[in-house]
Formats: structure tokens, C-alpha cells, sequence
């Protein structure tokens, strides 16, 4: 699979913020809103973010 950049974005009235999925991965991998990810951090000489697909939904 080729490198993809994406953006972080603010969630207006949170602290917390989104990353967006492509739809070309989307697509792909049949992500569908309201699947559920397990992240993973891991800081070595820069942040590793790993999103690990837990549950789909059907």
C-alpha cells in the first residue's frame, strides 16, 4: 500500500481531535463508520500511531 498523509482536525468543543480515513481505504478495506479501532502509541524518534480494527460493523 502507497504512503498516504492525513490531517488532524479539532473537534469543536473537545480536546479531542480526528484523523480521516481515505476512501480510497475506505474502500478498500470496507471501513464503515461506527467501526471500532484499539490505537496504539509508540515514541521511538517519532510518535507511531497504529490503529488496530476491533470490531465491524456488519
Amino acid at each position: 500500500m502507497e504512503k498516504t498523509t492525513v490531517k488532524a482536525r479539532s473537534r469543536q468543543g473537545t480536546k479531542s481531535m480526528d484523523l480521516t480515513i481515505p476512501a480510497k481505504v475506505c474502500e478498500e478495506f470496507d471501513i464503515s463508520p461506527g467501526d471500532i479501532f484499539e490505537l496504539t502509541v509508540k515514541k521511538d524518534k517519532c510518535e507511531i500511531l497504529t490503529y488496530k480494527r476491533v470490531y465491524k460493523i456488519k
